[in-house]
């Protein structure tokens, strides 16, 4: 877990399902989170609890229980609140993915609450006060209204893509090799008598079609060899 996110807590606000509870710690448990807060829960040491947990039933045993929300944010510097509901008291609301940048900058020295609501009736006026953000899923509007873990796990993906490392960087190959190749490739079909019918305007068009399709990514090295190897067998096949 990087200290991002472990300065990020999770917190429910009196949770009405043992269910619920159990898969917002597996969805927590995916995405590299683990600071789980419950708020009056409903009794969650169950089987069903841990049915749905899975695997991750340390963040369920291991969650924090409260009896008010104002003692479970009170070491937070920045509280978010998931709402559904807009209105004159719940404004501005920022989507989830414009959020998400003010919430990993402020997670990387400081601690972050993340509120979500009961299950038929969210988060009430009064804790939305508390809250520094509120956000919103994007959904379709004839039915906007997510399950609680449902809700967790894209809010903890959404923050766990954004936080997590982009992977080592792919050397291509230089530009003079991969053009090298393009004109072995077009000696190739000549021999090929390839797009002899249509003259050397299709020739060109296919050329530029081999352009775009290798273009959209790139090549490595080792694919320009091996299509100048193929280039090569054919040749030798041809004489």
């Amino acid at each position: 877990m990087t200290l991002v996110m472990n300065n990020i807590s999770i917190i429910l606000v009196e949770p009405q399902s043992s269910g619920n509870i159990g898969s917002v710690a597996r969805a927590m448990e995916n995405t590299g989170f683990s600071n789980l807060v419950l708020i009056n829960p409903v009794d969650y040491k169950n089987n069903e609890a841990y049915s749905m947990a899975c695997n991750a039933c340390g963040t369920l045993l291991n969650s924090k229980v409260f009896t008010n929300t104002e003692d479970a944010i009170k070491d937070s510097c920045l509280v978010v609140g998931a709402t559904r509901r807009k209105g004159r008291g719940r404004y501005p609301v920022l989507t989830l993915y414009e959020s998400i940048p003010n919430i990993l900058n402020a997670a990387k020295n400081n601690k972050v609450s993340i509120l979500f609501g009961r299950e038929d009736k969210g988060l009430k006026n009064e804790e939305i006060k508390l809250c520094g953000t509120l956000i919103e899923i994007p959904a379709h509007k004839k039915y906007p209204s997510f399950n609680l873990a449902d809700a967790v796990l894209l809010v903890c993906h959404a923050l766990f893509m954004a936080e997590k490392p982009s992977g080592p960087s792919i050397t291509l190959a230089p530009w003079e090799e991969v053009d090298g190749m393009y004109i072995h490739l077009e000696k190739t079909l000549r021999k090929l008598d390839y797009g002899k019918k249509g003259g050397a305007h299709l020739l060109r068009a296919i050329m530029r079609s081999f352009k775009r399709l290798f273009g959209r990514t790139g090549l490595m090295q080792k694919e320009v060899n091996m299509l100048r190897g193929i280039c090569t067998q054919i040749e030798e096949r041809v004489k």
